[in-house]
C-alpha cells in the first residue's frame, strides 16, 4: 500500500525536472569553418540558426539573401534512436530538403541532407569553442 502512495510523489517529481539538454545543442562550425550555426530548443523540437558568418560565407549566399547570420537553417529536429531528424534550407542553393544528424562522439557531428531520398550530401560538423567571432 506505501508503495502505491509514493507512486503519485514519485510521478510529481519526475515531471517536475527540467528536460535534458539534447547533445546536440551548441554552437556548431561547418567543414571550411564559413559558418557557425547554434543548436537549440525552439518549441518542443530543436532548430539550428547561423549565428556569424564569414565574408566568404555571406558572398555565397549573397545571390539569395542578404543576411545569412540569423536565418534558420535547421528546422523540426526530433530525436530519433540515436539521431535527429528534420529539415534543412540550404541558403546557397535556396532550397529545403530532409536532414539526418548523427553524433561521432563529443565533438563532431554529422549532417546529411537529401533531396527527394536520393540526392544526399553529407558534411561533418565540429564544436564551436568559445566566443562566437565577430564578422570579418
Amino acid at each position: 500500500m506505501q508503495k502505491i502512495a509514493a507512486l503519485p510523489a514519485l510521478l510529481a517529481l519526475t515531471a517536475a525536472q527540467p528536460a535534458a539538454h539534447a547533445p546536440i545543442e551548441g554552437y556548431w562550425k561547418n567543414p571550411i569553418g564559413s559558418a557557425i550555426i547554434a543548436i537549440a530548443p525552439c518549441g518542443q523540437d530543436l532548430c539550428g540558426k547561423v549565428v556569424w558568418a564569414s565574408e566568404r560565407g555571406q558572398r555565397e549566399v549573397s545571390k539569395h539573401t542578404s543576411h545569412v547570420v540569423g536565418t534558420t537553417v535547421l528546422t523540426g529536429l526530433k530525436a530519433r534512436h540515436d539521431r535527429w531528424t528534420g529539415n534543412l534550407y540550404i541558403p546557397d542553393d535556396n532550397i529545403h530538403v530532409s536532414a539526418s544528424l548523427q553524433l561521432l562522439g563529443s565533438r563532431q557531428l554529422k549532417l546529411t541532407g537529401c533531396a527527394l531520398a536520393i540526392f544526399c550530401r553529407t558534411q561533418v560538423w565540429t564544436r564551436a569553442d568559445g566566443p562566437v567571432p565577430g564578422s570579418d
